[in-house]
């Protein structure tokens, strides 16, 4: 046998397992709640960076709407000669201003960056077309006679070259639709467009820049999410694991050697282990106290049987929860001495306790409690040893009522209870007694169990 100071011997500590095992499913657990933050700031920056585009296109493609309606506004005017189409244009050069409005929506997200500089190139090509468009009106509005101090201010500014002036109005308004139509205004207008899908092809750079490193970072922190996981389910495991080995099934062990009035087995966590030798230590101890004990302190010296003495022991020591106690009374003993002599109602109560011995287990208990009273205690018994009981008692009961020798005959009352029930008067000492007391009602010399 190992010694104590042997780590074999003493066994891996539950209470140092579940310390080491509890920090780790906690720092497993605040990586993995790390980790998935991180995540869901992943997943916003995806999200971000996506709407952002959205909201850019958004504002480039007004750019370019604002440009085409200004467009068709003035080619409408020099068409058709009617001043509403100049006012539309003039209120979304001055009033809705969706060009400047877009500009600086994309600034804001974009900033100074090459996107924004295609833009903002855009916007003075813009710029530069509507000082043609804004001749291109004025001209018109020569050729159609129109009091020019009705336009406005952006009109009455434009100078006329002296050539447009001196030609006649025809030449004027074809002139002027020529302004708006020939290739070089289709060549600016093509230019705007081109800037706006340059301007389109880096804001889908940069965006898709940003969504590779999001997606990067992502694919990095899920795969530490699904480590973390797996080491947490892994540390789970091992707890459910080791407890079985170091606690529960070292309990059961034990709980079995217990019942079997056994010494514990050393095995399990140190805990347990210590436990077993704790309790061996007692068992020994208490085995040996026993043996120690004197015969005539424990048992009756008359029918050497248990005394009263030895039964209060067995109750405090006998696990009656498992047990079934039995109450044994004989009957109108008082006639057997006052008709045979006490000589030979002591010769009886020998009789009695020889036939009890004979009749239960040698690991039962038979105890004398009184002058006439007995006890027998049946470890390891339930209800379903109700049948052998009252076999029991009928053979007792026929053996006394039929001596083979000069004796009285005399029966026995007995009442029976079991500890395993949940008992009403919550002892099953009482239960027994009223057990007891219920045969003695119903006429003696039988056995009556308490329900």
């Amino acid at each position: 046998m190992q010694g104590s100071g042997d780590p074999k011997s003493r066994g891996l500590s539950l209470g140092k397992l579940n310390y080491v095992m509890a920090f780790l499913a906690l720092l497993l657990s605040l990586l993995l709640l790390f980790a998935t933050y991180r995540t869901s700031g992943g997943y916003a920056v995806m999200r971000e960076s996506t709407e952002s585009y959205i909201k850019w296109q958004q504002s480039a493609y007004k750019m370019q709407i604002a440009s085409d309606y200004l467009t068709d506004q003035v080619r409408s005017f020099v068409m058709t000669g009617k001043r509403v189409y100049v006012n539309n244009y003039f209120k979304e050069v001055n009033v809705t201003r969706r060009r400047e409005t877009a500009l600086a929506e994309l600034r804001g997200g974009l900033g100074e960056t090459e996107a924004y500089q295609n833009l903002k190139s855009v916007m003075l090509k813009s710029k530069a077309l509507e000082e043609r468009e804004h001749y291109a009106i004025r001209l018109m509005a020569a050729a159609l006679g129109f009091d020019i101090s009705t336009f406005p201010p952006e009109i009455q500014a434009v100078q006329l070259s002296e050539k447009d002036l001196t030609v006649s109005r025809d030449k004027q308004a074809e002139r002027a639709r020529s302004m708006v139509l020939d290739s070089v205004y289709v060549q600016i207008k093509s230019d705007i467009s081109t800037g706006i899908q340059d301007c389109f092809s880096e804001m889908i750079k940069e965006t898709e820049a940003k969504q590779s490193v999001a997606a990067n970072d992502l694919q990095d922190l899920l795969s530490k999410q699904r480590w973390l996981i797996v080491s947490l389910i892994s540390i789970v495991f091992i707890i459910v694991l080791m407890t079985s080995l170091l606690a529960i099934n070292p309990l059961l062990q034990s709980v079995k050697h217990i019942r079997s009035e056994q010494s514990l087995p050393i095995m399990g966590a140190s805990e347990f282990r210590f436990l077993a030798k704790t309790y061996n230590l007692m068992y020994e101890a208490s085995r040996q106290k026993k043996e120690a004990l004197a015969y005539e302190a424990t048992h009756d010296k008359l029918t050497g049987l248990y005394n009263r003495s030895g039964y209060d022991f067995l109750l405090q020591n006998v696990d009656l929860d498992t047990s079934a106690l039995l109450f044994i009374d004989v009957d109108k003993f008082k006639d057997v001495n006052d008709t045979y002599g006490h000589d030979t109602g002591d010769r009886v109560l020998s009789r009695i306790a020889q036939v009890l011995k004979e009749s239960f287990r040698s690991g039962d208990y038979i105890c004398r409690i009184g002058g006439d009273e007995f006890a027998a205690i049946m470890v390891r018994s339930g209800p379903q040893f109700k049948e052998l009981i009252e076999g029991k008692v009928t053979r007792i009961n026929d053996r006394l009522q039929h001596p083979d020798n000069d004796l009285p005959p005399v029966s026995v009352s007995v009442g029976v209870a079991f500890g395993e029930h949940t008992h009403t008067s919550g002892s099953i000492v009482k239960d027994a007694d009223l057990a007891l007391y219920k045969v003695k009602e119903n006429g003696r010399c039988g056995c009556q169990f308490y329900e």
